[in-house]
């Protein structure tokens, strides 16, 4: 996921440089505004960063962003395949039908 490893990017270097903007982290290089500004969603989203308001700033220097002590969550290792076992345990269906008793089936033939 980009917006994750991005994110740990950001974290990283805002353990040197903390607080910073969205523009300071796009001015760096190591990734561009859009990228950066996803990053910063989706660590701000997770708890990992806080925002900070400075009133009388500029538009650009306005919220900085620094670490709460949090981590990133950790990403899933393999996306899960669909499956229908979910949906026969939640509607109660058996994943293998029942032994149902059977009386024994007659066989007639004709003969000439």
């Amino acid at each position: 996921m980009k917006a994750h490893s991005n994110a740990q990017k950001l974290v990283d270097w805002l353990r040197e440089n903390q607080p910073a903007t969205v523009a300071q982290v796009a001015a760096t290089g190591m990734m561009n505004s859009r990228d950066a500004s996803d990053a910063v969603q989706y660590a701000t989203r997770h708890g990992v960063l806080e925002r900070i308001k400075r009133p009388g700033a500029s538009a650009s220097e306005r919220v900085q962003y620094r670490l709460t002590g949090h981590a990133l969550p950790a990403l899933k290792s393999a996306p899960v395949a669909p499956s229908f076992d979910g949906l026969l345990l939640a509607w109660g269906i058996a994943r293998t039908p029942p032994r149902l008793p059977a009386h024994t089936s007659h066989k007639l033939e004709l003969t000439d």
